[in-house]
């Protein structure tokens, strides 16, 4: 039997087994289910060990657990390591989801559930290839190590440590990753760098309590005014970022860049009716492509304050919230940047806040 026989002689047990992967609700955001994170681990673990893979561990890293697994009896043959991922990002708005987000269907050949596509889907193939080579030919063509973490969706927190105390048992030649998508159905893609990210939970405070609006409107001033006010001075009609220094070292586009994006096949037509939207929006004198793959961004992804419920309450209140990641691009090199160099976060006072009755908090929030 060929690997390919294998593999389709098992398809109806394999989409099973995703399935049953799929349920498992390892959202490693939310401590209530961090021992679901370790279940999930628990889960690729076995699966690595049914694979055929050796030395598989559930190994601890301070926060969600690692697995690990690898066969290294390839000589003289490159050692790869495939990396992927098990948590999972939160499912808020719950209310969106056409099935529970942790209850996987199949529509048109299409899994639907949180993680489906990242990560567990993703990450599941390899050990499904893993599984048919060892089966088939009791042997891999060359050497091959698993990481799989849980908790990328959270910026892998613990890892830098835990990758750094064991080096030696993660050495390789190169990585693949598993955490990534095609193209298109028919169109593989090939992800070669990526953005770094950076990311900001700005607080708002302002009366000791919330106070009826009815009673102090004009009077003092509004955390969630001064906050939209605040958020509104970050970026500018054309979409250019206006925070001081926000593109100083940002490499430019070259036009070796600028050839080889253009070159990716895209239709923009396509891209806004999978959308639903009536047009593009970005920074000036760039392709929707440049936009989202060579310039730095600046997103807000959640801001919150006030009165949330349904109906409506005169209430002025006490604070408001936002959150914010901006995806950063590579640098130019300006001197040398120790290894030991800590992230900072440096905040300039908005007029807006320039108030005694006003409080503003900028804290990094770990990526």
């Amino acid at each position: 039997m060929t690997w390919q026989e294998y593999l389709d002689s098992r398809r109806t047990e394999s989409e099973q087994e995703l399935l049953d992967f799929l349920r498992i609700p390892s959202i490693s955001a939310l401590p209530a289910h961090a021992a679901d994170v370790h279940r999930a681990g628990e889960w690729v673990a076995a699966r690595l060990s049914r694979a055929g893979m050796q030395n598989v561990e559930l190994m601890e890293t301070g926060g969600h657990p690692v697995v690990y697994a690898d066969w290294l009896h390839a000589e003289d043959k490159p050692t790869i390591l495939i990396y992927g991922h098990f948590d999972t990002q939160p499912v808020d708005p719950i209310e969106l989801w056409d099935n529970p987000p942790f209850e996987p269907v199949i529509r048109e050949r299409r899994v639907y559930a949180r993680g489906a596509s990242d990560d567990k889907g993703n990450m599941f193939a390899p050990i499904l290839a893993l599984d048919a080579l060892l089966k088939t030919t009791e042997k891999l063509p060359i050497n091959v190590k698993c990481f799989f973490e849980g908790q990328e969706e959270i910026g892998s927190p613990t890892l830098p440590a835990f990758i750094a105390a064991n080096r030696e048992k993660l050495a390789c030649d190169f990585v693949v990753s598993a955490d990534g998508g095609q193209w298109e159905e028919d169109q593989p893609a090939l992800a070669i760098a990526f953005k770094g990210l950076c990311a900001v939970q700005i607080d708002v405070t302002g009366p000791a309590y919330d106070v009826h609006s009815g009673g102090y409107g004009g009077a003092i001033q509004n955390p969630i005014h001064a906050l939209v006010s605040l958020l509104d001075s970050m970026r500018g009609k054309d979409g250019h970022i206006l925070i001081e220094g926000f593109y100083e070292r940002v490499r430019p586009l070259s036009a070796e860049d600028r050839a080889q994006i253009a070159a990716v096949p895209f239709n923009e037509t396509t891209y806004k009716t999978k959308l639903g939207i009536d047009d593009v929006f970005g920074e000036a004198g760039y392709t929707t492509l440049e936009r989202a793959w060579g310039r730095p961004t600046l997103e807000l992804n959640g801001i919150w304050g006030g009165f949330q419920g349904e109906g409506t309450k005169t209430v002025l209140p006490s604070k408001a919230h936002a959150k914010i990641t901006a995806a950063l691009l590579q640098i130019r090199s300006q001197g040398k940047l120790s290894r030991r160099s800590q992230p900072t976060c440096n905040a300039t006072r908005h007029p807006a806040s320039r108030s005694k009755s006003m409080c503003l908090k900028v804290a990094p929030i770990p990526t």
